[in-house]
């Protein structure tokens, strides 16, 4: 729930919004009701209500309530649950109507199982369906293929994503007129009967080798292939959200992720408190006796699955498929329906998985426009027990991308598939290539592309980013700026990118200019490898450090409390990055940067020798510095300025070095930086998600003007920055050593799907703890040196800038999330150092503040 859910989800709503006539101008027929027994009147759950003749259907909840609005319904409703008459109930097509249905009942008994949920209610103590799931989640461990020693097996995916809801009306939209050819490939869902047109696919060819101990699971790409749109969207990009969106499924495990959060698998071992467990039939399955065990969530807008286990009736108690979905109430953004089906075979006496297959249907809102993505996947040629060379199993990386996977040709595709395309999947790829060359269609990626990105192409280059086109401050005034880049058609290897800015109060012209030299392919490939030249002449606020958002930014610059102390500086910079495919980076820079103070700020300090006050016109900077970042198994979301990084399970170290050369190209100061940050993201199941970065941070050196010290990020914005301290003013606290920490704690819902009024509304819990601490030394201090730079004071004399040595700087959050499936709004109180200048205040009370941010998460 990182910049994934972001990117994508804008990308799923900027499609509605942008489209509003796709919403279809045929009526919406909702039905709803109850399923009661017809005898004793107790509701029925898992009971199938379907649209006669089409997939359109659910099924009842534990209170025996169902929901169904569609527009492919038909004029009949089917109701089916094993013990019980089949029945047929008419329906208005286009209406609203409420339609209660009763079952007449037959005795079933499953030997001495009766399937017939006893009057008084759910019991978990002495009801065979909770002793039979303990059985299996007892025997787990002996029927997964991880029991294994060792296995290998080749692997075949395919991932597509498709736009849905394809009426006439929305064939006839001017829109689309000048590329009608398109529908020619539109297919009809097994998931809900909903019309769909393919604009996406990739396959992906691997082999997967495992080793029990040490635990080590590699899986080497031999073959990618994506339908196009490389020119609107990052093939990398696309790449990384299907794998983080469906990533390999595990129903042995005791947590499934999916679309970015974790859902309860039914075999976890805390299974039997989050879902309720109903033997529903005997069948025959593939030859063996199989048990039908039906489950749903105690509380329907908690994250878990519904669905059906069909568990092998003999004392193994296997697995021998899984069919899962989720309920119409669950606590998810987007998500109108998803499916998954895995089904098991028994190879060499091992159980093995031989389908795996996921369907999600997406959108702002039912009956809107939005997508289908669907992924299938493949196995075959295991092989158990064999040990490989341990060259197979190094290394960090889940997944090896081997060189040339992405050029294969169709001699290698036609092996690698294990399935033959379907005739629409074949045509998918020419379409989206002609599809392309249509200038009707370009026109509008050309507008997508550029509210999703702020860039707009003009040939060969890209002018933006628009959002910065407009900023103000209480310095320069009204700000003007305009840049832009080039792409990779014009060179390859070679960035160009450069803005002018002009301040109407300043007067002042601001420009940026940087050159990149990429050593890979094109400087969009990954892993980076590059150098970098650039030089700024340029504003910024002291203590403001922002994380992938431009300064220049028309929202940011609303500000509270004082905002006129600024730099002006001028800097020449020269980088060198080079990344690995373990994730493992190194960047060594050098900066030259002449600094002179703006606004209110002041560079005064006094003559040692001679005792008067002098005013400090601009100093000098030469700085060498290094970075060493390890990220294992890190994806990106990569945009035209910067890359989002999709946080996992694994720590992130990040270790920094610089040095101040003193008479080194004009440098007047000598200092050395270190510091080292770790960052770890706790996944707690059904109790949420955690963030947790820790960092530490120590300056050597003497007479280092202050605000080259360790600065704590401020934020003086009412946006909410999740790295910056809120409630804390620029230039309020300067350290030469410190420690600081952030937790974060996503709920998901947990406390509020408990509550009637607020689980209706789907909010989302946070809470946010964060602080630091820190020193400032004698020799480093202006307090006890006149002769240093001296800390400013407000227009009466009061000291603005403090040390942390007596107390660290701390503040709290509590937020809810989720608010109108896009906002967030957090109430943050200050705790410590209340008496300083400036404290913003709420509702009287000092320290308190409210912050907001969008964010957009499944």
């Amino acid at each position: 729930m990182s910049h994934l859910n972001n990117r994508l989800l804008s990308l799923i709503i900027l499609f509605v919004f942008a489209q509003p006539a796709m919403l279809f101008s045929q009526k919406m027929t909702s039905v709803k009701g109850m399923v009661t027994d017809a005898q004793t009147k107790e509701p029925l759950p898992f009971v199938n209500v379907a649209f006669l003749g089409t997939p359109v259907g659910t099924t009842t909840d534990l209170d025996g309530s169902y929901s169904i609005d569609t527009k492919w319904g038909s004029d009949s409703l089917q109701i089916s649950f094993v013990g019980y008459a089949l029945t047929t109930i008419p329906v208005k097509l286009g209406a609203s109507q409420k339609i209660d249905i009763a079952l007449n009942p037959s005795t079933l008994t499953l030997g001495e199982v009766v399937v017939k949920e006893k009057r008084g209610g759910y019991k978990r103590k002495d009801n065979p369906a909770v002793e039979l799931i303990k059985k299996v989640i007892d025997h787990k461990d002996k029927n997964r293929m991880e029991a294994q020693d060792f296995y290998e097996y080749e692997k075949y995916e395919k991932i597509e994503l498709a736009l849905n809801n394809i009426t006439d009306e929305f064939r006839e939209k001017r829109t689309f007129r000048k590329f009608q050819f398109i529908f020619d490939y539109v297919d009809t869902s097994k998931l809900n009967g909903k019309p769909y047109l393919p604009v996406f696919i990739r396959e992906t060819a691997s082999h997967i080798y495992f080793r029990k101990n040490p635990k080590a699971e590699k899986e080497y790409r031999q073959g990618i292939k994506l339908s196009g749109m490389d020119e609107y969207f990052e093939a990398d990009n696309l790449t990384t959200l299907t794998d983080i969106l469906y990533q390999n499924v595990d129903i042995y495990e005791n947590n499934v992720t999916m679309l970015g959060l974790q859902f309860i698998s039914p075999l976890s071992p805390a299974a039997n408190a989050f879902y309720r467990f109903y033997i529903i039939d005997t069948i025959q399955y593939l030859g063996n006796e199989v048990i039908d065990l039906a489950f749903m969530p105690v509380n329907k807008q908690d994250v878990g699955f519904k669905g059906d286990l069909y568990i092998l009736n003999d004392s193994t108690y296997a697995v021998v498929k899984a069919d899962l979905g989720i309920s119409e109430k669950i606590n998810l953004n987007f998500v109108q329906d998803l499916k998954l089906v895995q089904e098991f075979t028994r190879e060499g006496g091992v159980w093995i998985l031989t389908k795996d297959q996921v369907v999600a249907d997406l959108a702002f809102s039912k009956g809107a426009s939005g997508f289908f993505g669907s992924r299938s996947v493949l196995y075959r040629n295991h092989v158990f027990n064999t040990e490989r060379d341990g060259s197979l199993y190094s290394g960090t990386e889940k997944i090896v991308e081997e060189k040339g996977a992405d050029k294969q040709d169709d001699d290698f595709w036609a092996q690698a598939r294990q399935e033959k395309l379907s005739k629409h999947e074949e045509g998918v790829y020419q379409m989206i290539d002609t599809l392309q060359k249509v200038p009707a269609f370009r026109r509008t990626m050309d507008i997508i592309t550029l509210l999703l990105s702020g860039y707009k192409q003009a040939g060969k280059v890209e002018i933006g980013p628009i959002g910065s086109f407009y900023s103000f401050n209480s310095v320069e005034g009204f700000r003007l700026r305009f840049g832009g880049m080039t792409t990779i058609n014009l060179l390859p290897k070679v960035k160009l990118e450069g803005y002018a800015a002009y301040g109407f109060k300043d007067q002042k012209l601001k420009y940026s200019g940087a050159v990149t030299y990429s050593f890979q392919e094109d400087f969009k490939s990954n892993p980076k490898h590059y150098v970098r030249f650039s030089h700024q002449h340029e504003t910024s606020f002291v203590g403001q450090n922002l994380d992938f958002v431009v300064e220049d930014n028309f929202f940011l610059s609303f500000k509270r409390g004082g905002s006129d102390k600024m730099l002006f500086y001028d800097s020449w910079k020269g980088e060198y990055f080079l990344e690995t495919n373990s994730k493992f980076s190194w960047g060594l820079t050098y900066e030259n940067k002449k600094q002179r103070p703006l606004g209110s700020l002041r560079f005064d300090y006094t003559d040692s020798d001679t005792r008067e006050p002098i005013s400090l016109p601009d100093l000098t900077t030469s700085e060498i510095s290094t970075i060493l970042r390890f990220a294992p198994n890190e994806q990106f979301i990569q945009t035209k300025q910067f890359r989002y990084p999709m946080f996992n399970k694994y720590p992130i170290f990040t270790l920094k070095y610089a040095v101040g050369l003193n008479g080194f190209i004009s440098g007047e100061y000598d200092y050395q930086k270190l510091s080292l940050n770790i960052f770890k993201r706790f996944y707690l199941s059904i109790f949420g998600i955690t963030d947790v970065e820790v960092e530490g941070g120590k300056i050597f050196g003497t007479g280092v003007p202050y605000f080259l010290l360790d600065l704590p990020r401020a934020n003086q914005t009412y946006a909410n920055q999740k790295r910056s301290y809120n409630l804390m003013n620029f230039l309020e606290f300067a350290n030469d050593s410190y420690i600081s920490w952030r937790t974060e704690h996503f709920f998901n819902g947990f406390i509020f799907n408990k509550i009637p009024l607020l689980k209706r509304l789907k909010l989302r819990e946070v809470l946010v703890f964060k602080g630091v601490w820190g020193a400032l030394s004698d020799k480093n201090n202006p307090l006890k040196n006149p002769e240093l730079i001296q800390f400013i004071n407000d227009d009466k004399g009061q000291q603005q800038t403090f040390t942390l040595e007596s107390k660290p700087y701390m503040e709290a959050g509590a937020g809810i999330m989720n608010i109108f499936k896009f906002g967030r709004i957090d109430f943050v109180k200050r705790l410590t150092y209340l008496d300083n200048p400036n404290i913003p205040k709420l509702f009287g009370v000092k320290g308190l503040g409210i912050r907001g941010m969008v964010k957009f998460e499944f």
